[in-house]
């Protein structure tokens, strides 16, 4: 994920880079909950929410591997009811990507120029990429939400991010964002994948 993110974004200038987090599910078993609610507060303290549903923790730079090798040391109990990770380092942000030709992230690409329009009711917002990867006790997933150019840069533009990226993009999840006729907002339509051969 690091490398993938060094060759193709830069941190969105409007948030922080990174959010690191360490989350304890509920609904799993007791004993192992416990035993990893003791492991997250000897290494990172008390938690910073406990909700009905998950504790979590904040996590700092410097506590990420030490959390990484206790995640090592999990076992195949460490599920919730639902069959899900019991316990999962969850860390992302947002980003802009990267205009190869430049190094630079692409003109035209922002928040900014997208008028702060909010694509999801997750807090995406159009303009703006981002990583999220959690790491948990018998698995990890990893989601990416990527705001290209929409005009002639885009084939170099996915091409590029393709060969860096850690998955293979489906070639039906692509959408191109128009400004409203009201000019109020943006519409998505569906496109062809731009790395279709």
């Amino acid at each position: 994920m690091r490398a993938f993110l060094d060759a193709c974004a830069v941190p969105a200038e409007h948030v922080d880079a990174q959010a690191s987090g360490f989350r304890l599910w509920a609904g799993g078993p007791e004993d192992r909950s416990e035993r990893w609610r003791q492991i997250a507060t000897e290494l990172l303290g008390g938690p910073r929410r406990t909700q009905h549903t998950h504790c979590e923790w904040r996590v700092r730079a410097e506590r990420v591997n030490a959390i990484l090798d206790a995640l090592d040391g999990a076992a195949r109990e460490d599920v919730t009811r639902y069959g899900r990770p019991l316990v999962g380092l969850v860390v992302g942000g947002p980003a802009r990507l990267i205009d190869p030709a430049t190094g630079e992230a692409y003109a035209g690409v922002s928040v900014e120029d997208s008028g702060r329009f909010e694509v999801d009711g997750y807090g995406r917002t159009l303009g703006v990429s981002g990583v999220r990867a959690t790491i948990g006790s018998t698995g990890s997933s990893l989601s990416l939400w990527l705001s290209f150019p929409g005009d002639h840069r885009l084939p170099a533009a996915a091409a590029h991010v393709q060969e860096h990226a850690p998955v293979r993009f489906s070639v039906k999840h692509w959408r191109r964002w128009t400004p409203s006729r009201t000019g109020d907002g943006y519409r998505s339509i569906r496109i062809p994948s731009p790395l279709a051969r």
